[in-house]
């Protein structure tokens, strides 16, 4: 495939190399426009050290001069420019304690984790691929540069990489590699959880979200899910669900759904705070669990009242986890009454209407407003405008009376 880099990008490596300096695109960009996907980041790697690379452009940033790494801003484009470099020894399994400039651009690429992503590209020069990357994408493979051990050995996070890049790229990873994730499956336990629920949620997020699955079969769950000693079958089926809401909470509700049989909601609590999940996709899972308990039984008031609680999102997601386990064999029920619900749920007057009739003000609108919702969720044809003023003007009333307010 013909490789055609950005303007701005050719530019950055036209301005090092009129500097006496080689310069390569390289990583995963490389990797990207040769499957014909278009780079999300730009990288560069070159012989010019970091404070040679400040004195050719006019804005940079010191974003990693330990490693040699500067970022510039070359006419609003935003580029990490590196040093090639030699990792000599990690700490924690994490970070290079120290690293070494060398002269030599294929020392630099045999530090990197994959093959396919230690490819160097010069507009003039062609790619340089002295391990096999290209092959390696030909084949659909994930494949270390040399000892899959060693590199797993200086960077524990590389494991969870691998199975990352196996989902978004729909690839496989190679048995060695492979199997030497399962022998080190221990060594995650050195990367916070943060750096680990990126990957996840990258992974959750991709084309191939059943790859979820490899977390499970290496054994990195061990640390990674304790408590959820197999990969689910519902969330087997979620991941292949054509469900078109699928996406990141719905993968975890089923996770969560399928993993326990009580107390679903604190589980999943328990482990995405672990996680360092935040709070919207916490509350997000536990509705769907709560939505889930609650429909159940797939009868219309089931359904109105998982709407009404949880929310007609929420409560959908929990139909279609159900529906993959085989409780519901007709989602039809949910599908055919969720806009009539949703409808029949939308009140009929709103806070200018009571300000309008001199019916609370303030905080009492609000409260006013929640107990009409759930007048018209036990009883739907209460939603009249007419009737739901009248209601309105008794509960300011009892409201007043009971000092409720």
């Amino acid at each position: 495939m013909q490789i055609i880099l950005p303007e701005k990008i050719r530019s950055i490596i036209s301005v090092l190399n009129h500097g006496g300096y080689s310069a390569h695109a390289v990583g995963g960009c490389v990797r990207d426009m040769l499957m014909g996907n278009q780079p999300q980041d730009w990288d560069i790697t070159t012989s010019a050290r970091p404070e040679q690379v400040k004195r050719l452009f006019k804005i940079t940033f010191d974003t990693g001069l330990k490693h040699g790494t500067v970022t510039v801003n070359f006419a609003g484009q935003l580029c990490e420019i590196t040093t090639w470099r030699t990792d000599l020894c990690y700490s924690n399994h994490r970070h290079p304690e120290q690293v070494r400039f060398t002269d030599s651009l294929e020392a630099d690429l045999a530090r990197r984790d994959f093959t396919i992503n230690a490819m160097a590209f010069h507009p003039d020069e062609g790619i340089t691929d002295p391990f096999g990357g290209m092959e390696d994408i030909g084949k659909k493979r994930i494949r270390s540069v040399g000892d899959p051990a060693g590199r797993f050995n200086e960077d524990a996070l590389r494991m969870l990489r691998a199975i990352r890049f196996s989902a978004q790229l729909g690839f496989d990873i190679e048995e060695p590699t492979y199997d030497a994730i399962k022998d080190l499956h221990g060594d995650i336990a050195y990367i916070s959880f943060e750096r680990i629920r990126t990957e996840l949620d990258k992974i959750l997020s991709s084309v191939h979200p059943e790859k979820l699955a490899l977390i499970w079969d290496t054994r990195l769950s061990d640390h990674i899910f304790p408590g959820i000693p197999a990969f689910p079958e519902s969330c087997v089926k979620a991941c292949h669900s054509p469900y078109t809401g699928k996406g990141q909470v719905f993968i975890l509700s089923s996770l969560f759904f399928g993993a326990f049989n009580k107390d679903r909601d604190k589980h999943a609590e328990t482990l995405l705070r672990r996680l360092k999940y935040d709070n919207r996709t916490i509350s997000g899972v536990k509705k769907v669990l709560w939505a889930a308990e609650t429909l159940k039984t797939p009868s219309l008031r089931n359904i109105r009242l998982a709407s009404h609680l949880y929310g007609a999102i929420a409560s959908e997601m929990a139909a279609n986890i159900l529906a993959l386990g085989g409780s519901w064999h007709n989602k039809g029920i949910f599908a055919t009454n969720l806009s009539q619900i949703a409808e029949q749920q939308r009140l009929l007057i709103s806070g200018a209407d009571l300000i309008g009739r001199g019916i609370g003000e303030g905080r009492e609108i609000g409260a006013i407003l929640s107990l009409l919702h759930l007048c018209i969720h036990e009883k739907p044809q209460l939603n009249d405008p007419e009737i739901l003023l009248m209601l309105s003007e008794e509960l300011h009333g009892k409201l007043h009376r009971h000092n409720l307010l």
